[in-house]
């Protein structure tokens, strides 16, 4: 039974107003931002995550494969962690984010790590707690839920409880 879910967002990208940000493969990381997701890997190294699931944009693959080496972690690469797509409306990102959460709700796993973008942690945030999470605090640049590189765990204390923390946030 899935007991932790991680919700890591990419590390901070390189800035290039030549590239969309919302459209594969978006930006790549900056080196604050592969620094940022050096910081994340060693804080994950004794968190037991199994799996990670990442968004197919070059900021999160680049965040992840960071991660992959540090903890040598099987990953699947999906599309329903993507970015908030140009005229995509956030019913359905979190429509997305609810189709992976129940699948790995149905995985042998107890223990997986999202890496995503801004809006999918949100949707998945406000998908698991029912609406009932206050994120007022949690009011990051571009009114993201989670800073570059944040890490965001949701961890079940029964059947019908699951606690939401922010735990990390790199240094600058």
């Amino acid at each position: 039974m899935l007991s932790d879910i991680y919700l890591i967002r990419h590390g901070t990208p390189a800035q290039n107003p030549a590239i969309p940000y919302n459209t594969p493969p978006g930006p790549d990381l900056s080196e604050r931002g592969r620094a940022e997701a050096r910081q994340a890997a060693a804080f994950l190294a004794d968190k037991g995550v199994e799996q990670l699931f990442v968004s197919p944009f070059a900021r999160t693959t680049q965040t992840a494969e960071v991660i992959i080496d540090v903890l040598g972690l099987p990953a699947t690469f999906t599309t329903l962690l993507q970015e908030h797509g140009p005229g995509e409306t956030f019913d359905t990102v979190r429509g997305r984010v609810r189709d992976l959460l129940s699948a790995a709700a149905d995985s042998p796993q107890q223990r997986v790590a999202f890496v995503s973008h801004g809006s999918p942690i949100r949707a998945a945030l406000l998908e698991l707690s029912k609406e009932k999470i206050d994120l007022t605090k949690h009011n990051y640049p571009g009114g993201n839920a989670a800073p570059t590189c944040g890490i965001w765990h949701v961890q079940r204390l029964d059947a019908q409880q699951l606690r939401f923390e922010l735990i990390f946030k790199p240094t600058p």
